[in-house]
């Protein structure tokens, strides 16, 4: 099994023993913990093991930064939370997930053994044949009666950080130490050596072959302009050319790369070239796990389409429609213009909490409308949900550029349509909107390339759920939010790269045939 010959990488810990009993009521029952030498893995797990005690239903495992007698004693870590216990341990009859499925969730690696704890525990222990690992319920490891040691590998030990851990039997009726079972302590410093650093030989090379070829290229162009005009104006531009080398092209290249390897967590800094592989990973059936045809693909990208054109055409229509209010002749314009300001200005994160929590079922919106809808945890309002919020933010930034827009044409231009007796419905479609098209066309094309690579709101709205596809994009993830959850929580670096590259393409093909229809905002005549 892959927990058994998994290795714990990084420095040896430094291990001491603390025994003391924590009952006047009763004999403390014979337990041992011992905290064997090994090592702390990058994710700072620190390998412990105990011998169980008869009639046990349950072990909870507590972490404290001081030597304590008993759980009141107990000061918790920066990762604990006071009253309950680090991690635990359930023992039953009945297996629970099976440990060797990929989808079976744990916390933390657990082996247990009908024998006991070996003499050499404390330095050279590995995983024998006489080693089982249980099975899994909500995360936690689940131990068979029978079982005598057990081997666990905790996780949240702060790096060089010094722990008092404790193992408290429960009885089945949910008795603990303080009812006559015992508590035993251990202190473990775990220290761990600092991780190589990269190799960042590649990334100087690639970085000094973008900004000398722009440097040569800059060279060449001095040297080819007639006028010294010319000349100086290659020299002031170029720092600029340099920073932008530097900060944009070479990330944007270095994701292409990425795209065409296997790049992980698991593999970092050493991945393969393996081709159009992640492309393929994309639109095959090896991740469509609910087996409806569609990996998550098309209908992530189906709502991205609705997110983006939804949000954006009401943020052209509210706008414009403001704007042309603002500018009619309003009673307290400066106020209005105040007032619809105000989404835009508020930071965004801030906007989209306060929405979070209006739109809890528990909140203000059902309350004032006296209903009980969960609107952030049913498909259909999920959607609607953060629509509507990106909408309400986004408008009165449109409604300001529209309005100083609209400040900007000609008034003798209504005067002589009023004289010609022109209707409002056709000043609209004649005059004004011809004007405002070279302002609506490059805000609104922004405003799709923002929409469509939008993140916060929908990262902090619903984090792309309500999730009713395993493995697959939840009801309201769009692109960008499930290439997150693929690089950075997947930890597969290769494939969100590939993922990024599509949307980038995108966003390049949409962009162009954009602009070309709309013939970039121009007024003929």
């Amino acid at each position: 099994m892959r927990g058994r010959t998994a290795g714990i990488t990084a420095a040896t810990l430094l291990a001491l023993l603390l025994l003391s009993s924590t009952t006047a009521q009763a004999t403390p029952l014979p337990v041992s913990e011992v905290s064997i030498d090994g090592d702390v893995d990058l994710n700072n797990r620190v390998r412990y093991a105990f011998q169980t005690v008869p009639d046990s239903a349950k072990y909870d495992i507590y972490y404290s930064d001081e030597s304590f007698n008993n759980l009141t004693e107990i000061v918790p870590t920066a990762s604990s939370v006071v009253g309950f216990p680090d991690a635990w341990i359930f023992v039953s009859e009945d297996p629970a997930d099976d440990p060797s499925i990929q989808e079976t969730l744990k916390f933390f690696r657990c082996w247990w053994s009908l024998t006991t704890i070996p003499e050499d525990l404390a330095t050279d222990f590995q995983i024998e044949e006489d080693w089982f690992e249980p099975t899994f319920s909500t995360g936690m490891p689940v131990i068979p009666p029978g079982a005598i040691s057990v081997v666990c590998d905790l996780p949240g030990i702060v790096r060089g950080q010094e722990v008092y851990v404790a193992t408290v039997a429960i009885g089945e009726d949910g008795s603990s130490a303080e009812e006559g079972l015992a508590v035993l302590s251990a202190i473990t410093t775990a220290e761990s050596e600092r991780p190589p650093d990269p190799d960042m030989t590649p990334v100087y090379i690639a970085i000094g072959v973008i900004v000398g070829g722009l440097c040569l290229t800059a060279l060449v162009l001095y040297f080819l302009s007639p006028s010294r005009r010319e000349r100086s104006g290659y020299l002031f531009i170029l720092p600029a050319i340099l920073l932008l080398a530097t900060l944009t092209f070479y990330p944007v290249g270095y994701g292409i790369y990425l795209s065409f390897t296997d790049e992980s967590a698991e593999n970092y800094g050493e991945g393969e070239f393996v081709g159009l592989d992640n492309y393929e990973l994309l639109f095959s059936d090896e991740r469509d796990y609910d087996g409806d045809g569609d990996p998550g693909f098309w209908r992530t990208f189906t709502f991205t389409l609705i997110w983006t054109f939804g949000c954006v055409i009401m943020h052209m229509l509210l706008g414009v429609l403001f704007a042309m209010l603002l500018e009619s002749g309003i009673i307290g314009k400066v106020a209005w213009r105040t007032i619809l300001l105000i989404p835009w200005a508020v930071p965004g994160y801030i906007s989209v909490i306060m929405w979070r929590g209006m739109l809890n079922r528990f909140g203000w919106v059902n309350g004032i409308l006296t209903s009980d809808i969960d609107y952030l945890g049913l498909d259909s309002w999920a959607k609607f949900s953060v629509i509507f919020v990106n909408i309400w933010m986004g408008f009165s930034f449109m409604t300001m550029t529209t309005s100083g827009a609209l400040a900007g044409i000609p008034r003798d231009m209504y005067e002589a349509a009023n004289i010609d007796g022109v209707g409002r419905y056709h000043r609209f479609r004649h005059l004004t909107l011809p004007q405002l098209m070279p302002a609506l066309v490059p805000l609104s094309l922004l405003g799709m390339i923002w929409t469509f690579n939008l993140f916060h709101v929908i990262f902090l709205m619903t984090g792309g759920g309500p999730d009713r596809f395993y493995g697959e994009p939840g009801v309201t993830d769009i692109l960008v939010t499930f290439v997150y959850d693929v690089a950075f929580i997947d930890g597969e670096y290769g494939l969100g790269a590939a993922w990024s590259v599509i949307i980038f393409l995108m966003l390049i093909v949409f962009s162009t045939a954009y602009l070309l229809v709309t013939k970039a905002g121009e007024v003929d005549g």
